[in-house]
Order: structure tokens, then C-alpha cells, then sequence
């Protein structure tokens, strides 16, 4: 385990060197001691290899002090004691974790420098701007390391991101985008960032997302994936921080990429508008527009499946439309698929009551009224109804005033037998039995022609029914 004192060492010696860039990027190149940073350089090198982090420590320590920056062509030094830093991290007392992630952000601070400064020169830069780059990548590994390593507060660990995205996007890593978006979204959840620098960091994180995107790297895939997972992040808080314009111009694409999608139309323009876009907006009138002939269209077709598979409740509209004919065709296609017997009869006796009341076809009428009664037993109301038929057929079909008052006596019959099977009609049976005794025939009426009550008697004409003679 190395000494606690030779960390102190070493960041003692970088305070002292940090007022000065040259000395903290001093290379062995002139230095008189080249020979002892060169065999300890590759002495410590070897230990890594070797996993021999107690000897690395100890040759990295002599290296880093002659010459931090090696032969001014690498940064080995920085980089390297960075590692075996962390390295010690993993076993440190807390005494002693704070002095570790110290040197550990000074080495990252001193590489930066060094880079600024091209006193690390980077075969292929040509001009000052890559090394202010290289620096700003370098600022980016250290602000991440400050979130998942060092545990770093959140207000310094952002400003270390900041400083990262400073030199502009080209060589930002794909490794901060998700970090940087966690942090930015929780200072501004506790207030601790106002809307104006979430936005403008959002920008930026996004504007260094799409150029490496677009550069159609080796790790383009990485960066789709980290912006991805950086914007799902911000979604969290995209409400309170961008207007109408910012959606617009996040959801258009979504829109022109499925146009004749009415879920992705749909979504889009609530969307909009809850993020306070005025509904007479050019593109939130196109979308109410689009989405309105696709809802109809939509609820047309559901209509129409719905009353393919539903006859009978389309019969019902239709007689509330009164087109009649209609409402008769569509029960009769209710029964070709109906094999429950409750429901035909039901079928069976609306059309009766359709064609009776509505059309006058009274022998059809009665012959649905008698299908209906086959189908559900105990049933007073088709007999009631055949009761009324045979009542409005009797100036028709009775002939004389005779033949009328046997027809009224064959409409009792229906009145009592309903009555008499079914309690639930039998208020509205004694109405119209009462309402009809009165045309029962004279007992002299009768008797004139030959007949006595108690006898058998037909009715004639289509009814055809049987009936005993009741006189008044």
C-alpha cells in the first residue's frame, strides 16, 4: 500500500508547479535526470503490465516528478497516475479517499493544461484549435469520472462538463451526453439552474451529438445511443424549459416521416398543443385537418363494421328514422344469425308490430306475432298484438255488423289468452278487454240468425279462427 505521504507529495509538488504551465509540462527531454525519468518511466510502465500496482506507483511517482509530461509526446504520466490512482481508491480509509480524488482531478487539470498549451504535441494537429480540443476531451473524461468514480458535488461536476463542451462539438465523447443530461435536469428540478442554461446546454449537447453523428464515425452508433438516452432524460423537464417552437421542430420530423399515420397525426398535434401552441398555427391546422378526415373516415368504417355484425341494432335506428321496409329487412338479417331463441323472438315480433302498425299488412303481421309466441313461451305481448290486429280487420274482413262483432270476438280470445299466460300484460289485456266487450253480438242479434251463445263459431275470411259465441 503506498504511503499517504507520497500522495501528499505529489500534490504538493503539482500546487507548486500549477503557477507555472511550463513546469507541470516539463518533459526529460533536457532534463539532466532523463536517464532515472526514462528507466523509471519504463520500469512503471512494466509493473502495470504486471498488475504490480505498489511498484508502478513508486516508478510512476519518480517519472512524474522529473518530467509530467514524459517526452512531450504522450500523456502517459497524467493518464497513468490517474489509474493507479483510482486504483487505491478502491481500498482507501475515507481519511484518505479525498486526498486521492484530489490528485486524481489535478492530473486531469494539469493534462489539459499541458495541452492547451501544445507543451503535448499531437501529430496530427496542425493548429491550435485541435489542442484546445484535445483539452476539452480531456476536461470531459475528468467530469465524468467526477459522477460515477468520484462522487463528485453536482455544481462543480457540471461546470467540469461545461468546460468539456467549451472548445465546440467535434471532439466531445459520446460518454458525457447521459451524465452531463442527469445533472442538468436535477439542478434545474432543485432550482439550482435557472430554464436559460438548461436550454443553451441542451443545445449544445445536442448540436455535438448530431455533428459526430453525422460524421459517420467508428462510433456513431455509440453517439445515437447516448443522445437517445441523454433526450430521454431531458424529456423529463422539456415541458418547462422549451416553447412551442422547440416541438415543432422536434415533432415535424416525426410527423413528414409517417404523414398518413393517423396515431403518429394524432399524437403530434395534441402533443403540440399541450405545449401551448395556438391551434392557428399553419402545422397544428394541417394536423386538426388531416386527423378530422381520418377520424371520420375511421368512424365511418367502425359504423359500418359495427352495424355489419349488429343488425338488430341497426333495425332499431332505422324504425327510428321510419324507413320501415328497411327495419324489416335488417331484423330479417338479425335472424339469419341469431340462434338464440329470446333474441328471434324478439326479432320476430318487432316486425310484426311493424308491419301492423306502420304498414297495414295485417296477415303477415300475425303470421311474425305467432312466430314470436312459438319461440318464448309464457309471451302475453304477441297475442295482445294479435289481438289488435284482428280488432282493426274487423270492419274488413267481418263483412256486416255480425260478422264484425264475431271477429272482436276472436280478438277477445287473444286479450283472455295473454292474460292468462302472462302476468306481466295483465293491465294492459283488461283495458282492451274492456274496451271491446261492448261489440260482443246481441243475444237477439243471435238468436235471428240462428245461433245461442255457448256455440262454436267461425270467424270467415283470412283470420279463420274459431271462436265461442259470447253475447252481450
Amino acid at each position: 500500500m503506498v504511503a499517504i505521504k507520497d500522495i501528499m507529495l505529489l500534490i504538493g509538488v503539482s500546487v507548486f508547479t500549477a503557477s507555472s504551465v511550463h513546469g507541470q509540462c516539463e518533459t526529460w527531454n533536457t532534463s539532466p535526470r532523463k536517464d532515472e525519468a526514462e528507466n523509471a518511466h519504463s520500469n512503471y510502465r512494466s509493473a502495470l503490465k504486471m498488475k504490480d500496482n505498489e511498484l508502478a506507483f513508486t516508478e510512476w511517482n519518480k517519472a512524474y516528478e522529473i518530467a509530467p509530461a514524459a517526452d512531450g509526446m504522450r500523456d502517459f504520466h497524467y493518464m497513468d497516475g490517474i489509474k493507479l490512482y483510482k486504483e487505491q481508491l478502491k481500498s482507501a480509509d475515507e481519511a484518505t479517499k479525498g486526498t486521492l480524488k484530489e490528485a486524481i482531478l489535478r492530473l486531469y487539470d494539469e493534462c489539459a493544461a499541458c495541452y492547451e498549451a501544445e507543451a503535448i504535441k499531437l501529430t496530427s494537429c496542425s493548429d491550435g484549435e485541435c489542442y484546445k480540443r484535445k483539452a476539452a476531451q480531456v476536461r470531459g473524461r475528468k467530469a465524468f469520472d467526477m459522477y460515477y468514480e468520484l462522487n463528485s458535488p453536482y455544481e462543480p461536476n457540471l461546470e467540469a462538463f461545461k468546460a468539456s463542451l467549451s472548445a465546440g462539438p467535434q471532439d466531445v465523447e459520446y460518454i458525457i451526453f447521459e451524465p452531463t443530461a442527469n445533472i442538468i435536469v436535477y439542478q434545474f428540478q432543485k432550482e439550482k439552474i435557472n430554464a436559460e442554461t438548461a436550454r443553451d446546454l441542451h443545445e449544445q449537447l445536442v448540436d455535438a451529438a448530431d455533428v459526430n453523428i453525422e460524421a459517420n464515425g467508428q462510433y456513431k452508433a455509440y453517439y445515437e445511443s447516448a443522445k437517445a438516452r441523454m433526450l430521454a432524460k431531458f424529456s423529463e423537464i422539456e415541458s418547462d424549459i422549451f416553447d412551442c417552437d422547440y416541438f415543432k421542430s422536434k415533432l415535424e420530423p416525426q410527423y413528414n416521416e409517417k404523414p398518413d399515420d393517423p396515431d403518429v397525426v394524432k399524437y403530434v398535434y395534441n402533443k403540440l398543443l399541450q405545449e401551448g401552441c395556438d391551434k392557428t398555427d399553419p402545422l397544428l391546422a394541417k394536423l386538426k385537418t388531416e386527423y378530422e378526415r381520418y377520424a371520420e373516415g375511421e368512424n365511418s368504417r367502425i359504423q359500418a363494421e359495427f352495424e355489419a355484425n349488429n343488425p338488430g341494432v341497426v333495425a332499431n335506428r332505422l324504425y327510428r328514422e321510419g324507413d320501415f321496409e328497411g327495419a324489416i329487412d335488417k331484423y330479417a338479417t338479425a335472424l339469419e344469425g341469431e340462434t338464440d331463441p329470446d333474441k328471434r323472438a324478439q326479432y320476430y315480433f318487432n316486425i310484426a308490430s311493424i308491419e301492423f302498425r306502420k304498414l297495414g299488412r295485417l296477415q303477415s303481421a300475425r303470421s311474425s306475432a305467432l312466430k314470436a309466441a312459438e319461440l318464448r313461451s309464457g309471451w302475453g305481448q304477441p297475442y295482445l298484438l294479435i289481438g289488435d290486429i284482428y280488432a282493426k280487420a274487423a270492419k274488413s274482413c267481418g263483412g256486416d255488423a255480425w260478422g264484425q262483432r264475431i271477429v272482436i270476438l276472436a280478438a277477445l280470445d287473444k286479450y283472455l289468452y295473454a292474460r292468462s299466460i302472462d302476468g306481466a300484460v295483465q293491465e294492459e289485456a283488461n283495458r282492451k278487454i274492456g274496451i271491446y266487450s261492448s261489440n260482443k253480438p246481441s243475444k237477439d242479434d243471435a238468436f235471428m240468425r240462428g245461433f245461442k251463445a255457448g256455440q262454436e263459431i267461425s270467424t270467415g275470411c283470412w283470420i279463420a279462427e274459431r271462436t265461442i259465441l259470447r253475447v252481450q
